[in-house]
C-alpha cells in the first residue's frame, strides 16, 4: 500500500528519507504541504477492516483461500474505490476479474400521485445476464459471503452497494409501496436517498427527471430560483446572503425546516429577517406572528436589527417586568421577540398562539434534550421552524438530535436509535464511525446551510464591523439611575457656581463612573454592594466567546479598564478557557504575542486598550471584541488592526459592545456625528475632553 503526495510516492506507514519533503502551496508562499502520518495510519486501519492487516504498507498480511479472496474482491474492492483509492490488481486475479460476473442493485424510483411521497424498489442484475432473487442475495449475506455460485459461474456481489441501499430504505421507509417489493417514503427523504445512491458508483438508478431535479434542488445541486426581496434589501444583502434567503424560501415552499449555520459575522440575523418580511407562502400562516427565541443578551440586538433592516415589521419585545401588559399585542404583531428564560416562564401564554414561524437563535441552548429550554421550545406551535447557529453542529453529534427533534421530529429517528446508529459509532471512530459520519452528513445536508468566511471571501470586506447591544441588568439599572440623577444635579450646580472649564475634572470622573457601571458593577467598588447580576454586558460577551470558540475562532479582547480585564480573567479560568493577557505592566510582550500567534489552543487574548494599540502583530486572531467604547474610535481602529495586519489571510470580525440607553450609546452617537473633531485628537483622552463643550456634556448626561 502506497501513499502519494504530489509526485512523492511512499510506502504507507514506513519511515524513510524520501518522506522529508515539503510541497509549496500554489496560493500562499508561506504554506507548505508535508507528510501526514496520521492519515496514513487511518488508511491502514481501513485496509485492515477489509482483511489486509499491517502497520506498514509493505508488511500487510496475505489473504489466502478461494472464499476469502472472493469476499475481498466482491466486498472490499468496491468499498475502497469509493473511498477514492486507486486499486490495482495483478497476477492471476487480474484475468479472473476481467471475466467474472458482478452484481449490483438496480434502483427504481416512482413518484406517488398526489405528491408528498415516492416508492422505491430494487432488483439484482449482473453483467452475465443472469438475474438473482432477493432470497439468493439474502442467503449469501447471512453467510457473510460476497459471491454466489450459480450455473457454474461465480457472481461477485457488491456488498457495499447492496447493504448501503438496504440501510437507506429501512431507515426512511414507513410502509409498503404501491407495487410488489417496493417501499413508500416521504418526500423529505428524497435528497438523502438520491445522494446516498449517487455515492454508489456502478449502481443504476431509474427515476423520472422531475424526481431527480427535486432531489438535486433539495441537495442544493440545482440552483434555487431567486425572488424579489424589496429594493432596499436587494441593495443591502451580499450575494451569498441572498442565496441564504432563497434557500429559506425554498424550504418554506417545500414544507421543510432548516438550520442556518453560517459562520459568525456573515449575517444570519439579517438573512432571517429578510425571509420573515416576505409574505408567507402558506395561506394558513398569513397574518400570524413569527416568534424569535434567543438568549437574553441578544433580545435587544434582534430588535435593533429589525428596526434597521425591516422597519415595516411590527416588532414586540416580550422582555422585562412589564411584558405581561402586552399579551394582547402578540396576535397583531409581525415579530415577537423573547428569551429562552422567559419562554420557560411564559410558556402557557405562548401556547395560546399558533405562530407562522418559530426561530431559535443560538441552537446550543436546546442541544440537551432534557433541559427546560429544549422541552419548552418543542412545545411551541408553529407552521414553520428555523434554527440559527454559528457553530459547526454537524460535528457535535450528541447535540444534533435535540435540534432536529425541534425542527422535524422523527427525521433522525428516536433518540435511542440515533444514539445506536450514529452517536456511538462516531464516538468510537474507525471505519464504522467514518461511515456513520458520512451517512449523517448526507442526511443533514438538505436542511443545513453553512458558509465560512473563506468560502465567501470575494463578497466580504477585509473587516466586518458591528455593534452589539446589551441592556442594563436590574441591579445595574438601579445603580446607574441613582448615579446619573445625583451627578446631573451636582454637575449642573457646579457649572453654575464655578463655570464649565473649572468643572471638567469632576465631569470626567462622573462620565468614567457611568461607563464603569455599564461594564460591571464590581468596577465601582461600592460598599455593601452584592449584586446577583453585576453585568448584562458580560453575559453578551460570553455568548459571543462561546460561539467563537466552538467555531475555532480566536479573539482579541480590548478594554480600557484593567480591572475589567481582571474580572474577565477570573471568569475565563472558571470556564477552563485558556487565554493570554497583556497590559501596561506586562514584561516580555513579544514572547506573549508569539505564544498566542503560534499556540492555536489558546482562543482568547485579553489586552489593555492603551497597551495594545500599537507595536503588536496578532494575526493569530480573526475576531476582535471591544468590551467598552473609547472616546476616540481611531484608537479602537488601531487596536483592531493588531489582528488586521499584513499576513492576515482571514476577514477580521470586529464587535463593539455597547450598553443601550446609557452614556455608552450617546458616546457612540457623538463619535458618528463629530468625526472631524474626534479625528484631531488621535491619542489622548484628556485632549478629547478638552474638545467637549457644555452642550456635549449635557447631551451625554441628557441634562
Amino acid at each position: 500500500m502506497y501513499a502519494e503526495y504530489g509526485g512523492n510516492i511512499l510506502i504507507a506507514g514506513r519511515e524513510e528519507a524520501a518522506g522529508n519533503f515539503s510541497i509549496p502551496s500554489p496560493d500562499d508562499i508561506l504554506e507548505y504541504g508535508v507528510r501526514n502520518p496520521e492519515a496514513e495510519k487511518q488508511a491502514l486501519e481501513k485496509l485492515a477492516f477489509s482483511g489486509l492487516r499491517g502497520h506498514r504498507g509493505d508488511l500487510l498480511t496475505s489473504i489466502v483461500g478461494q472464499r476469502e479472496v472472493l469476499n475481498f474482491l466482491g466486498g472490499a474492492v468496491p468499498r475502497l474505490r469509493r473511498y477514492g483509492w486507486r486499486v490495482e490488481l495483478e497476477g492471476r486475479v487480474a484475468p479472473f476479474m476481467d471475466d467474472v460476473d458482478f452484481t449490483t442493485p438496480v434502483i427504481r424510483v416512482n413518484e406517488v400521485a398526489g405528491g408528498g411521497f415516492f416508492d422505491v424498489g430494487y432488483a439484482y442484475e449482473n453483467s452475465g445476464g443472469q438475474s438473482l432473487s432477493e432470497s439468493e442475495i439474502q442467503r449469501a449475506l447471512n453467510m457473510g459471503e460476497a459471491f454466489i455460485e450459480k450455473n457454474g459461474r461465480t457472481i461477485l456481489l457488491d456488498i457495499d452497494a447492496i447493504e448501503t441501499a438496504r440501510e437507506v430504505f429501512s431507515d426512511c421507509a414507513f410502509g409498503a409501496g404501491g407495487g410488489a417489493g417496493t417501499f413508500r417514503m416521504n418526500d423529505i427523504y428524497a435528497a438523502y436517498v438520491q445522494s446516498s445512491l449517487h455515492s454508489l458508483d456502478g449502481v443504476d438508478v431509474e427515476a423520472s427527471p422531475d424526481w431527480l431535479k427535486k432531489a438535486q434542488t433539495q441537495n442544493r445541486a440545482q440552483k434555487i430560483e431567486p425572488e424579489p426581496l424589496g429594493e432596499k434589501l436587494e441593495a443591502t444583502l451580499r450575494s451569498y446572503q441572498k442565496d441564504g434567503v432563497y434557500w429559506l424560501r425554498y424550504l418554506e415552499r417545500s414544507g421543510f425546516c432548516g438550520i442556518l449555520a453560517d459562520e459568525m459575522g456573515l449575517g444570519k440575523t439579517l438573512q432571517a429577517l429578510t425571509w420573515l418580511q416576505l409574505e408567507r407562502h402558506s395561506e394558513k400562516a398569513k397574518n400570524k406572528p413569527a416568534l424569535i427565541v434567543c438568549p437574553t443578551s441578544l433580545v435587544e440586538n434582534w430588535a435593533e436589527e429589525a428596526q434597521k433592516f425591516t422597519p415595516n415589521l411590527r416588532v414586540l419585545k416580550m422582555h422585562g417586568l412589564d411584558r405581561h401588559d402586552h399579551w394582547e399585542k402578540v396576535a397583531e404583531s409581525d415579530l415577537v421577540i423573547t428569551s429562552y428564560a422567559l419562554l420557560r416562564r411564559d410558556l402557557d401564554e405562548y401556547l395560546k398562539h399558533e405562530f407562522s414561524v418559530a426561530v431559535l437563535d443560538e441552537a446550543q441552548h436546546i442541544k440537551n434534550r432534557t433541559t427546560q429550554n429544549a422541552v419548552s421550545a418543542k412545545k411551541i406551535r408553529a407552521l414553520q421552524k428555523l434554527v440559527l447557529t454559528g457553530t459547526p453542529i454537524e460535528n457535535s453529534v450528541a447535540d444534533l438530535w435535540s435540534i432536529m427533534d425541534f425542527l422535524m421530529p422523527g427525521y433522525l429517528s428516536n433518540h435511542k436509535a440515533f444514539r445506536e446508529h450514529y452517536e456511538l459509532p462516531i464516538s468510537r471512530g474507525g471505519p464504522d464511525g467514518e461511515l456513520a459520519q458520512m451517512k449523517l452528513r448526507r442526511k443533514l445536508h438538505p436542511f443545513l446551510m453553512r458558509r465560512l468566511k473563506r468560502e465567501v471571501a470575494k463578497d466580504l470586506p477585509e473587516k466586518i464591523q458591528r455593534v452589539a447591544h446589551a441592556t442594563l441588568s436590574k441591579d445595574q439599572y438601579m445603580v446607574y439611575k441613582e448615579l446619573l440623577e445625583s451627578s446631573k444635579r451636582k454637575i449642573a450646580d457646579m457649572v453654575e457656581a464655578q463655570g464649565f472649564n473649572r468643572s471638567r475634572m469632576q465631569i470626567f470622573k462622573t462620565l468614567l463612573r457611568l461607563r464603569q457601571t455599564c461594564c460591571h458593577l464590581d468596577l465601582l467598588k461600592l460598599p455593601n454592594l452584592k449584586s446577583e447580576f453585576p453585568s448584562a454586558k458580560m453575559e453578551l460577551f460570553f455568548e459571543l466567546v462561546d460561539e467563537a470558540v466552538d467555531a475555532r475562532h480566536r479573539i482579541l479582547v480590548f478594554s480600557q479598564f484593567t480591572s475589567m480585564l481582571s474580572i474577565l480573567r477570573k471568569e475565563l479560568e472558571a470556564r477552563d478557557l485558556k487565554y493570554c493577557y497583556l497590559d501596561g505592566a506586562t514584561k516580555e510582550r513579544q514572547s506573549i504575542v508569539r505564544q498566542f500567534n503560534t499556540d492555536r489552543s489558546i482562543p482568547v487574548f485579553l489586552i489593555s486598550l492603551k497597551a495594545g494599540g500599537s507595536g503588536l502583530n496578532l494575526t493569530g486572531a480573526d475576531m476582535v471584541i471591544h468590551y467598552d467604547p473609547w472616546w476616540n474610535p481611531a484608537v479602537e481602529d488601531q487596536a483592531t488592526d493588531r489582528a488586521h495586519r499584513i499576513g492576515q489571510k482571514n476577514t477580521v470580525y470586529s464587535v463593539k459592545l455597547i450598553t443601550k440607553d446609557t452614556v455608552e450609546e450617546k458616546v457612540l452617537q457623538m463619535q458618528q456625528r463629530k468625526q472631524g473633531v474626534i479625528a484631531a485628537t488621535l491619542e489622548k483622552e484628556g485632549e478629547f475632553m478638552q474638545a467637549l463643550n457644555w452642550n456635549d456634556v449635557q447631551e451625554l448626561l441628557s441634562l
